[in-house]
């Protein structure tokens, strides 16, 4: 009996040891199985993702050669934002696929950052508060300083006197211009930024991007902050759209004696004289406006405007699935046809 028993319990132990490895297979084929097709499925979002992608870079293109071809039939001679172009165009893509956005904005509606780079002949021999001193274009850049907004106290400027902002349009010189000389008591060269804590050089060319001055002395993260919205960079001949230009750009207008701004009830008022149609078709327009509220004395008004554009922002959203593609385009205004000059892209 004793002999018998223990054969028994061997058995089942051997027994319970089969049954533990079967069931440790059986996980193990398992959890395999499981990996396996979460990789498949990973595989496949992945896939499905790359051929949304692409599709959605696709319709990037496409919504350019669309907008090229409807800019062509604008008239050259005046821009203003209540045109056609001006307005957004929403477009659902075939099968429920996804939807499309395309909207044009006019890019020289903008201060020009590379207007600054021409400085008069005697610019280093004048005084800092001598109007002469400056080309229009600066003149006006220096009273868009003084105009701009403080977001921590609305009543009073951001730049509160003449001598900030000449200080900063002196560093852009410096910037700019390929020399090693300082411009004025504020101008930096090397010397200034190769001494920072994080040290570059100045470039010595006209600006690229707007990001770029934010990289030019005295030009603070606030200051950048709050002009961003008003400047762009484009070829140094190119000027301001009145017809597009925002409100704020009316205050920079004034005599070629002051380097302050209008005061904003002039502006105002400067604006509710704009043509009844609602924009100007000449610059003569404009002097009848600025005219009837300012006087026709005779004193030169620092107006470097156009009533027309030559470069258009174009801004083409995709969404594809959860691919959210967005793609900006510069284009230049041709004889007869337009031509892309630059692309960004990016992913929302």
């Amino acid at each position: 009996m004793s002999d018998c028993s223990k054969y028994l319990r061997n058995s089942g132990r051997e027994q319970g040891a089969v049954l533990i490895m079967v069931l440790l297979i059986v996980a193990l084929v398992a959890g395999l199985g499981i990996k396996f097709a979460g990789d498949y499925q990973l595989g496949l979002a992945r896939a499905e993702a790359r051929w949304h992608g692409a599709q959605a870079r696709a319709y990037l293109f496409s919504g350019e050669g669309a907008a090229i071809k409807f800019l062509a039939t604008d008239d050259a001679a005046v821009d203003y934002r209540e045109e056609l172009w001006g307005q957004p165009v929403p477009i659902e893509l075939p099968d429920n696929m996804g939807n499309l956005l395309i909207t044009v904005d006019d890019a020289n509606s903008k201060f020009n950052l590379n207007r600054l780079l021409n400085v008069q002949a005697d610019f280093a021999t004048k005084a800092p508060s001598d109007a002469t001193r400056y080309t229009p274009s600066q003149r006006m850049f220096i009273r868009l300083l003084q105009a701009l907004p403080n977001p921590d106290d609305p009543h009073t400027p951001l730049v509160q006197s003449p001598e900030t902002a000449i200080a900063i349009l002196e560093a852009i010189v410096d910037w700019t211009d390929p020399d090693m000389e300082t411009s004025g008591a504020n101008g930096a060269e090397n010397d200034y930024y190769l001494g920072q804590p994080d040290p570059y050089q100045a470039a010595n060319m006209p600006f690229r991007s707007v990001e770029e001055l934010q990289m030019v002395r005295g030009v603070t993260p606030k200051i950048m902050q709050a002009l961003r919205p008003y400047i762009t960079v484009l070829e140094p001949s190119e000027t301001l759209n009145v017809n597009t230009m925002p409100e704020l750009m009316f205050r920079c207008i004034n005599l070629s004696t002051e380097l302050t701004p209008l005061s904003e009830s002039q502006a105002q008022a400067l604006m509710a004289e704009k043509p009844t149609t609602g924009f100007y078709a000449s610059l003569g327009d404009f002097d009848t406006s600025w005219n009837k509220v300012n006087g026709a004395g005779g004193a030169q008004v620092d107006k470097e405007l156009a009533v027309n554009t030559k470069y258009f922002w174009l801004t083409t959203i995709v969404q594809i699935g959860d691919q959210r593609r967005v793609g900006r385009s510069l284009l230049l205004r041709g004889n007869p046809l337009f031509k892309v000059v630059r692309r960004e892209e990016g992913v929302m």
